[in-house]
């Protein structure tokens, strides 16, 4: 990944913080003060490099000149072909995601207690508009707030070199940068495991019972339900929220279900483990429960015992100190999610995450009145929606490639960018799957990209073929792949080639392409299989799965089910 570093002032120092943080290509394009020149000429710096992130960090004081703004319809002139340059060039380059700062504008000059000042308004115009871009916004004004402005900025390196900001300050925005750049990438965490005692409540209910728990609607209880209020956020953009306890199940359900300031409800969570196992032990047993890896958990325990535990038996999961002081629980979840847990954009599966787990629950229940697989399945009324794609389904798509282990043959990652620009793309095809059945709606699970080649259209490489673990061994793949086949047949392709290249985590996977009747063709140098598969010779696959097809935005691709 490339990532940019555009500015208004000299910003090498923090180009060099980052690029330690994030181990990445990280430039400065331009000379000094010459970020908008570099996003209005097509042939800059900026652009021959191809970043796949821009961040535009702006001093926003220096914007507006030795004298600053006469008023605040002065700043918002001022301003307003700045925004449109920074919109143009984010609609211009779709593969380039722009990270702006707000401008944090101190107010210095000297004016009367009665009077208008320009800063404020300035401040608050530019976030509208780049909101209103849809631009993601790094907030220097926060920051600048946590930290106090005297500590986030220097003077004295401002007067030598325009340096703004402070050691602090830079280690503060370049820490901000590496989330959000976790965030594009879509490298976030699944599950948020929870301790009980000390954690969600103060003290232990086993002792105390429900109403001697330390949890309130006001006063110093009321840090607890705060600490829960930003969990359940969590819950709310698609966390799967889990609780490792040492303690009776009766006394944890009961304060689950009883406490009257209890946030936090028994179907918020995915998955319980209140006993006296080890909790590692616990962590590994959610983890097979929801078939997610460990290093998909962060782990929060008020107890550095069982912290170090965790640690010790799974070095992958993340274990965040906990704080001394409970009146600070709500600001460490806060900073635990920014951590772990920033996402881009939310999508509409995010949303029902936790129900989708719980649905899956009552599908293994279902199953075991059942004799056999296949009547299981049959009885399970699933379909397969098909379609291209689309403004509605791009980011989940992307989401997908960055989340998928297990069953991804390839495992390659792409950003929504990436997406969008092979969306548009006419000899890439790229079909997303969305699953429903009696018990509810999966969600898109299934995503597949390949890239046509020859005159016309002759050879198929298909680059991703990916699958929700939640699905798998259940004939989803193989309608998907079946329906993938027909519309590549339709276009006029007679041989499909196909890769499985080994990760540590897709060895469920191994023989995917070999059991659906590709040959192997050939090894790639790092491990790879190849295969392929005259497009004709397509087997017939029987599954119990209907398919139906959609239409997409960007352009219509029929696909046809077995």
């Amino acid at each position: 990944m490339t990532i940019a570093l555009l500015s208004n002032v000299t910003v090498t120092s923090l180009a060099m913080r980052l690029n330690k943080d994030v181990r990445e290509e990280v430039y400065s394009p331009g000379g000094y003060n010459t970020w908008l020149q570099e996003l209005a000429d097509p042939e800059s710096e900026l652009y021959s490099n191809n970043p796949e992130i821009a961040f535009i960090i702006l001093h926003g004081t220096s914007l507006f000149g030795e004298d600053g703004a006469g008023s605040p319809e002065e700043a918002k002139a001022a301003l307003a072909p700045m925004a449109d340059a920074i919109g143009q060039a984010a609609a211009n380059r779709e593969k380039t995601v722009f990270v702006v700062s707000t401008l944090d504008i101190p107010i210095n000059k000297i004016r009367p207690l009665v009077s208008r000042a320009f800063e404020p308004y300035a401040s608050a115009f530019w976030r509208e508009e780049m909101e209103r871009r849809g631009i993601p916004l790094i907030d220097l004004g926060e920051m600048a707030s946590a930290i106090g402005r005297k500590h986030f900025y220097n003077n004295r390196v401002w007067y030598m070199g325009s340096l703004p900001f402070s050691k602090s300050g830079e280690e503060a925005i370049a820490a901000e940068m590496a989330r959000i750049r976790r965030a594009i990438i879509g490298a976030r965490r699944k599950c948020l495991a929870l301790d009980l005692d000390g954690t969600l409540w103060g003290g232990a209910i086993g002792e105390l019972g429900v109403e001697g728990v330390h949890l309130d609607l006001t006063g110093s209880g009321s840090r607890f339900r705060d600490f829960q209020r930003r969990v359940l956020d969590l819950k709310e953009s698609g966390v799967l929220l889990a609780i490792i306890s040492k303690n009776n199940m009766e006394d944890a359900m009961t304060g689950i279900r009883e406490h009257p300031a209890m946030l936090l409800k028994e179907q918020d969570f995915a998955a319980i483990r209140a006993n006296w196992a080890p909790k590692p032990e616990n962590l590994l047993s959610i983890s097979k429960e929801l078939n997610i890896g460990v290093d998909s958990f962060v782990f929060i325990d008020d107890n550095p015992v069982e912290r170090e535990t965790m640690q010790i038996a799974f070095p992958e999961v993340a274990v965040p100190n906990f704080p001394s002081d409970s009146a600070q629980l709500e600001n460490f979840m806060i900073e635990t999610a920014r951590d772990y847990f920033l996402q881009f954009r939310s999508t509409d599966e995010d949303r029902v995450k936790t129900e989708q787990y719980r649905a899956e629950a009552d599908r293994r229940e279902y199953m075991s009145s059942f004799a056999s697989l296949d009547e299981y399945l049959a009885s399970l009324d699933m379909t397969l929606s098909i379609e291209g794609l689309s403004r509605s389904n791009i980011s989940r798509a992307s989401q997908l490639t960055q989340k998928t282990n297990q069953f991804n043959l390839t495992s390659i990652r792409y950003s929504e960018a990436q997406m969008k620009e092979m969306a548009a793309d006419p000899s890439i095809k790229c079909c997303i799957g969305e699953l429903r059945d009696r018990f509810g709606e999966y969600g898109n699970i299934a995503l597949c990209v390949a890239r046509l080649s020859g005159e016309p259209h002759k050879t198929a490489s298909i680059d991703v073929f990916l699958m929700s673990c939640r699905v798998m061994g259940r004939g989803v793949e193989s309608a998907f792949l079946s329906a993938i086949e027909q519309d590549l047949r339709d276009a006029g392709v007679s041989e499909i080639e196909a890769l499985y290249q080994p990760t540590g985590k897709n060895e469920a996977v191994r023989d995917f392409w070999e059991k659906m009747g590709y040959l192997v063709t050939g090894r790639t140098e790092n491990g790879g299989v190849k295969y392929a598969l005259s497009a004709d010779a397509a087997p017939s696959r029987t599954v119990a799965v209907r398919v139906r097809e959609k239409k997409d935005i960007y352009r219509t691709m029929p696909c046809q089910g077995s």
